[in-house]
Formats: C-alpha cells, sequence, structure tokens
C-alpha cells in the first residue's frame, strides 16, 4: 500500500517536483493500465464474437427453414432422401453446411431404416430433420435446426394390397444407392396368390430404399442386382430372397450387399520354391470370419469376397463346425489341435493372419496358407491320379478329426518324385486311373516330410500336423 500513496502523492499537482516518479513507480502504473486495457479488449472482443456468432446462426436459421420450403414443395416424397453429402453455402464470406436426415414414420409412430420393421406396419408419413453448422461456430454441439413431415400426396397403402420395402446396406452398414431391384411370384409354392409386377421398381435411392407399392398379396422372390456385387452369403452380382405379402401390411427385404474384394491365396507357403509343389486340382479354401464359414474352390488367381471389415482367416482344405450334430471337420484348423508340451516346450496351432480387403480393392498383401507338404516316389503304371481320402481319426496323433469324407486328387504325369500339399490332417494316399478311385494304397515308408511334422502310423496313414514351439 505505500508504494500507492507514494504514486498517488507524487500525482497530485501539490506533490510535484522536479523529482518525477521513480522506475518502479512507472512500472506498476503501466502494469495497471495493462490489465485494465486487456479487460477492455477482452470485453469488446467478446462483444463482436457474440455479435457475430448471433448473426451467422441467424443466417443458419433461415438457410434450414429454406431447405425445409424446398422439400415441402417436392410432389413426390419417395424422391426426399438424405444429403449424400453436406451441401455447402457460402454467405457474407462464411460457409455454412447443410445437412439433411429423413425417415419414414410407420402406423406404430416407429421409424426405421426405408421404414422396414418386422410388425408388418404400413408407411405413413416421412420425418425430415435439416441442420446448419457453420465455420467458426462457437458451439459445435447445437448446430441450427429445423423438422417438418411430410405426407403423400395421394394413398400408398391399399387395403387389399401389401407393400415391399427394400432395404441394402453396405459392409460399413450405410446405405447402398444404385441397386436394381425386382420381385416375382416364388414358384413351387402351393396356393400361391402373388401377380407378377406391373411396373419395375426403382434402384435403391441414396439411402440404399426402394418401395414396391400396391402388391398383390402372396409370396414374392425379392432380387437385387449389381455387377462385380457381392452379397454377405457370398451370392455374386445378384441376391435373392422370398417374403411373404399381406394385405394392409408392408413386409421387409434386408440385404447386405457391396463391391466385392479382391482376395488372392498363396498356399503351401511353407514349402521350398524348388521343386515346385503339386497342389490337389479340386482344393477346398475355407474363409472363416465372425460372420461364419465361407467355402469354395481354390484357385490362384482372384476370388471375389464380400468386404466384411474383420477380413477372413483362410485355411487349406473343407472346414465344418466340429459342434453340428452330424460332427464336422476340424483337422484342417490349425487352433482345433490341441496344445501339448515336450521337454518343457509348449506346442501349439496357430491359424493364419486374417486379411481384409476394402470394398471393389485388393488387401495389401495376399493370404498365405501353410500346408501339409511331403515328398512321395510314384509310379504311373499304377494310375495317373493320386488320391489323397481324409481319415475321421487317427488315434495318437492328436488329430481333432473330420467326420466329413472328403477326397483331393493330383494330376501324374510320369513316374518319379512328387511333392505335395494337402490339408492339414490324416490322409490315406491311393493311386488310380480316375480320381475317386482307391486301387492302389501307396506305403507311407518312402514318404519324406518338408518343414511339416508327420505322424506316420499304422495302415499307411499320414498325418499332418500344425502344431509348433510356442514357448
Amino acid at each position: 500500500m505505500n508504494i500507492f500513496r507514494s504514486l498517488c502523492r507524487r500525482l497530485s499537482p501539490a506533490a510535484r517536483d522536479e523529482t518525477g516518479l521513480t522506475l518502479i513507480e512507472i512500472l506498476v502504473a503501466m502494469t495497471i493500465f495493462a490489465i485494465i486495457s486487456v479487460g477492455v479488449a477482452l470485453g469488446v472482443t467478446a462483444s463482436l464474437v457474440n455479435v457475430r456468432d448471433a448473426q451467422d446462426r441467424e443466417t443458419a436459421v433461415n438457410l434450414a427453414a429454406s431447405q425445409i420450403d424446398l422439400v415441402r414443395s417436392v410432389d413426390d416424397i419417395f424422391t426426399v432422401n438424405d444429403l449424400p453429402q453436406s451441401k455447402t453455402i457460402v454467405v457474407g464470406g462464411v460457409t455454412f453446411r447443410v445437412d439433411r436426415k429423413t425417415n419414414w414414420v410407420t402406423n406404430s409412430s416407429t421409424t426405421a431404416a426405408c421404414g422396414a420393421d418386422a410388425g408388418g406396419n404400413t408407411l405413413r408419413y416421412k420425418r425430415v430433420n435439416v441442420s446448419v453448422s457453420w465455420d467458426g461456430m462457437r458451439n459445435t454441439d447445437v448446430p441450427a435446426m429445423a423438422d417438418t413431415i411430410l405426407a403423400p400426396n395421394s394413398r400408398i397403402n391399399d387395403p387389399t394390397k401389401g407393400t415391399i420395402l427394400v432395404h441394402v446396406i453396405g459392409a460399413n452398414g450405410s446405405g447402398m444407392p444404385g441397386v436394381a431391384v425386382n420381385a416375382v411370384p416364388t414358384t413351387g409354392v402351393s396356393g400361391n396368390t402373388a401377380a407378377a409386377l406391373t411396373v419395375t421398381p426403382a434402384a435403391t435411392d441414396v439411402q440404399g430404399c426402394s418401395y414396391i407399392l400396391k402388391v398383390t398379396p402372396g409370396t414374392y422372390d425379392v432380387t437385387i442386382s449389381k455387377s462385380g456385387y457381392i452379397s454377405s452369403d457370398q451370392s455374386l452380382n445378384s441376391a435373392t430372397t422370398t417374403v411373404g405379402v399381406v394385405a394392409g401390411a408392408s413386409a421387409s427385404a434386408g440385404f447386405q450387399f457391396d463391391n466385392a474384394g479382391l482376395f488372392t491365396t498363396n498356399f503351401a507357403v511353407n514349402a521350398p520354391a524348388s521343386p515346385p509343389v503339386l497342389l490337389p486340382s479340386n482344393l477346398d479354401v475355407s474363409y472363416l470370419n465372425s460372420y461364419g464359414i465361407y467355402v469354395a474352390k481354390a484357385t490362384t488367381g482372384v476370388a471375389k469376397l464380400h468386404p466384411f471389415a474383420d477380413g477372413y482367416t483362410m485355411l487349406a482344405g473343407k472346414y465344418v463346425d466340429p459342434t453340428l450334430p452330424s460332427g464336422g471337420c476340424a483337422s484342417v484348423d490349425p487352433l482345433a489341435w490341441p496344445s501339448t508340451v515336450v521337454a518343457g516346450v509348449t506346442y501349439a496351432g496357430q491359424r493364419p493372419a486374417p486379411v481384409a480387403a476394402a470394398p471393389g480393392a485388393a488387401p495389401p498383401a495376399a493370404a498365405r496358407v501353410p500346408m501339409g507338404v511331403v515328398t512321395v516316389a510314384l509310379d504311373v503304371t499304377k494310375g495317373k491320379s493320386l488320391n489323397a481320402v481324409s481319415q475321421a481319426t487317427a488315434p495318437g496323433t492328436g488329430d481333432p478329426g473330420c467326420a466329413v469324407g472328403v477326397t483331393y486328387s493330383f494330376t501324374l504325369t510320369t513316374t518319379g518324385n512328387y511333392t505335395i500339399a494337402l490339408p492339414y490332417g490324416s490322409w490315406k494316399l491311393y493311386q488310380a486311373t480316375t480320381t475317386t478311385g482307391t486301387t492302389n494304397q501307396v506305403g507311407t515308408s518312402g514318404m519324406t516330410p518338408v518343414n511339416t511334422k508327420v505322424v506316420l502310423t499304422g495302415s499307411n496313414v499320414i498325418t499332418f500336423d500344425p502344431r509348433g514351439p510356442v514357448s
């Protein structure tokens, strides 16, 4: 307080003399002035920002209202859908972004994608929400918003007819536009009252929706199609589901359909480059992921698969769920083999790394799938077809078993040594003149394992064991 009294005395007319102010007093005065100036500047700035934000919000509200007026003027409300991306509008040097979301409301007052639900409700009206945000908005969580509901200009629900609501989504769960839609009466259904459509349904809109109105009650096959696209059950170019249409109600047909991922697989990657390994001509490959199991014939080219985000684990051979009542085939899955401990070292099977691809694209690298590899001496005079027959069990080998009988065939050309690859599990080898023959069994005494753990048992059974040291 003494310094402030001293400063006041110095500044008063009576106290003025030629001694002036000390440096400390000048610094204190400048500090006080700076504090007051900063406070005033901040207040003015905040006021200007609030004024500008209020002006921008008023502009945003007007833009939202104008967008609502536009959708209200549309004759066909089926054409009013979500905006595929934000619409930008520049007003007074400020960029505003307009977004629109729509949902059908059914007679149960519920909303769902395309109005589809399992309750068989009918479409009543469409709810439209418009939100507008802008650059520099103070509260980014509170855009300007406007809502409305749109009622059809004409009756879309006929009490004597039904409606089919088609919804197509991509691998990421978003609507898939531009997919062709059709529906035909299901054949082979006794007493089916369905009738051929008189108008071709529209392709799916930006939300992945298509609406088949005033459909004669009965059972229909609803098909979607688009070249190069594939469904979640691996149906390429088109997919079909069957729905029942009831008078005065709606039926839902939902699909997951997207541009196919382009997968390649390298088999028997544990085999050396030379001599070249021979693969079965009819080898299966199993694609595993959290959505299920898909088995197809192996190809050295590109396999088109649904682009699930978590990708696929590829296994050589035909994997069948071992929990099925009829029994399965788990031998081809390294993870199904029980771990063992030998001399303090744990041996266990490990699946190949999963591989994922974006829609319409290839993964960064091909899938790498190891197999059982062995070199065997063969005499083509005993047959030019080498057939490997899977064994249901192989006691003492650790093989989890394969209750599903599988035969893989190799084509032989000359007498000599062949390095062949087979899925993990237990096999008997035969030479014959056909791809199914079991005329001449091949003994295991002349077989040489190649980078593979092999167990040779009685009756000339060879077991390819995928387990390796993990600790």
